[in-house]
């Protein structure tokens, strides 16, 4: 079940995750190999969503041609030179709009907006946003590697300055960390409370 989603409730919503995506990066050798017949090498992909043909129209745009469900289904490939990095995108079938990736269904590939997927964040809650963020601001502060640094139930208050950082920039990150902590936690007791009623009592949370 999806990040947010409270237990028991229906789902009506599809999700990215649920969905195997092809990025574009993957096909940027395309631009200059040979035309003809290729494969996509992938284990959760089936064999009419990895076979492929690379042909190119009269303008020069090379284009890849997967054939599913005994359909034709054209993508595009569109190289962005107005950037350092020369982006590739590919587009949708269905829109021809330009993306970073599309995703396989039964029948097709096609862009998130013309499938009706979700991102799973679309469905946090308040408190679980805030836990992103939190961790979020934590990492950039002390790094990926720290030591408990995903656990909410340890505080950043008593976490030293890392080195060569002022003394002021460190406390100005660290105290707003420990403001976010204590809205996180004044959303939790609120929810504990709302599932377990009086047999949680505040001292037992964290943060008061």
């Amino acid at each position: 079940m999806p990040k947010g989603q409270h237990f028991g409730r229906k789902q009506t919503r599809a999700y990215t995750g649920e969905y195997h995506r092809i990025n574009a990066r993957i096909f940027k050798p395309l631009l200059t190999n040979p035309l003809g017949n290729y494969s996509l090498d992938s284990e959760y992909l089936d064999n009419e969503h990895s076979k492929l043909k690379l042909s190119e129209n009269k303008n020069g745009i090379r284009y890849l041609t997967f054939t599913i469900n005994h359909k034709p289904h054209h993508i595009a490939l569109k190289l962005d030179n107005r950037s350092a990095s020369n982006k590739l995108y590919i587009t949708c079938p269905y829109c021809q709009g330009q993306r970073q990736h599309l995703y396989a269904i039964k029948y097709a590939y096609g862009c998130r907006k013309c499938i009706g997927l979700h991102y799973a964040t679309q469905s946090e809650r308040p408190q679980e946003r805030l836990m992103r963020r939190i961790r979020k601001l934590r990492k950039d502060l002390w790094g990926y590697d720290w030591p408990d640094v995903n656990n909410m139930f340890e505080r950043v208050i008593y976490w030293p300055k890392p080195k060569w950082m002022r003394w002021k920039t460190f406390e100005q990150r660290r105290n707003k960390i420990i403001e976010l902590e204590k809205t996180y936690w004044a959303l939790a007791a609120q929810q504990l409370k709302n599932t377990f009623g009086n047999y949680l009592s505040n001292s037992e949370l964290p943060i008061k």
